[in-house]
């Protein structure tokens, strides 16, 4: 076996190991995959002290390594959160999945799921008619609604709504649910921007 097939056996254990990293943190794995992790730092090693004489599967080699240590600092930050008990789950504590850090981020005006909760109605009513439409999204979307009740979504639009408020200097916002790339959003825009 050369180089070139080594190199992309490391790359598929790569992509597998990113998998049970994921199925780890999801609770799916119940130990940490090391034994797999030890295996691509080996090899790594291992061709770390070899001079290649092609420069073509030095540069894959040198991909896959970059693409290693991206993953692992973020696996170590994960680990870190979890020993911590700082780590978020999707489904879990934030009521949206998400850290939301769309709020500035326009809704897309083509399309055609979006759904606007700026009605003349009063404001419980609007956040029971967002609240639907978020949970109605998600579960077309095939998303978990575990841990997602009217009074965590509503702490959770309460305090952006007022991070948007401050940024914009504007009471008058728009809360709209839509679905990009197959994931439910949930943005608070202001509904006229200052110029």
């Amino acid at each position: 076996m050369g180089i070139s097939e080594d190199i992309d056996i490391l790359d598929s254990k790569l992509a597998r190991l990113k998998v049970e990293y994921e199925q780890y943190f999801m609770r799916v794995l119940k130990r940490e995959p090391v034994k797999l992790r030890n295996e691509i730092e080996k090899t790594i090693l291992f061709y770390s002290n070899k001079n290649f004489t092609n420069t073509s599967l030095k540069f894959k080699y040198n991909s896959v390594v970059a693409k290693y240590n991206s993953y692992k600092q973020y696996w170590v930050r994960v680990l870190r959160e979890i020993d911590e008990g700082t780590f978020i789950r999707k489904g879990e504590g934030d009521a949206l999945g998400s850290k939301l850090p769309q709020i500035k981020t326009p809704a897309p005006r083509n399309t055609p799921k979006t759904a606007s909760a700026a009605s003349t109605g009063s404001p419980k009513s609007e956040l029971e008619d967002v609240y639907r439409q978020y949970i109605d999204k998600r579960r077309e979307c095939n998303e978990s609604t575990d841990g997602i009740t009217m009074d965590t979504l509503a702490r959770t639009i309460e305090k952006y709504k007022k991070q948007v408020e401050e940024q914009y200097k504007t009471r008058d916002v728009d809360l709209k649910v839509y679905v990009k790339d197959g994931k439910t959003k949930l943005t608070i825009t202001p509904k006229n921007k200052p110029r």
